[in-house]
C-alpha cells in the first residue's frame, strides 16, 4: 500500500511540475481562472521530498491520522483566505475533491518562486490546473 502511495505521489508531483509544458504539448490550456483561490507551493528539503516511503499527502480531515486522499502535487490551490486547522491547510486535488495537507512545508508560490505568477485555473479538460502567464 505504501508503494502505491508513493507511486500515487511521485505521478501527481511530476504532474504538477511538468503541467506548464505538457499542457501545450497534450493540448490543455487555462480556461477560467480559479477566482478566489491562490497557488501555495511545497517547499520541502530533498531528503523529504524524494522518501517516497513517507510521501507528503493530502488527508480527508485535518491530522495525519486521517485517511489519505492522495499524494499532493508541489504546486497546489487554496482558498484566499486559507482555511486552516490544526497545523493543516485546506486545499483540493485535480478533480477538485476537497483535502488537506500540513502546513510544515507548505509557503505562497510567490515566496518560492519571486516574479513568477501562478493563477490557479479550470483547465480546458475541466479538471484543475496552474495558468503562468507571462508579464
Amino acid at each position: 500500500m505504501n508503494l502505491l502511495k508513493a507511486c500515487t505521489f511521485s505521478a501527481l508531483a511530476i504532474a504538477g511540475l511538468s503541467l506548464g509544458t505538457t499542457s501545450h504539448a497534450a493540448g490543455l490550456k487555462a480556461v477560467k481562472p480559479l477566482n478566489g483561490y491562490r497557488c501555495m507551493v511545497i517547499d520541502a528539503p530533498d531528503e523529504v521530498m524524494m522518501d517516497f516511503q513517507h510521501p507528503i499527502e493530502m488527508h480527508e480531515a485535518p491530522g495525519e491520522q486521517s485517511p489519505t486522499v492522495s499524494g499532493i502535487s508541489t504546486v497546489f490551490a487554496v482558498a484566499e483566505p486559507p482555511e486552516t486547522s490544526g497545523g493543516f491547510i485546506k486545499t483540493m486535488n485535480f478533480a477538485f475533491k476537497p483535502g488537506w495537507v500540513s502546513t510544515k512545508w507548505v509557503k505562497p508560490y510567490e515566496a518560492v518562486h519571486p516574479g513568477v505568477k501562478c493563477v490557479p485555473s479550470v483547465m480546458s479538460d475541466g479538471k484543475l490546473g496552474f495558468d503562468f502567464p507571462r508579464k
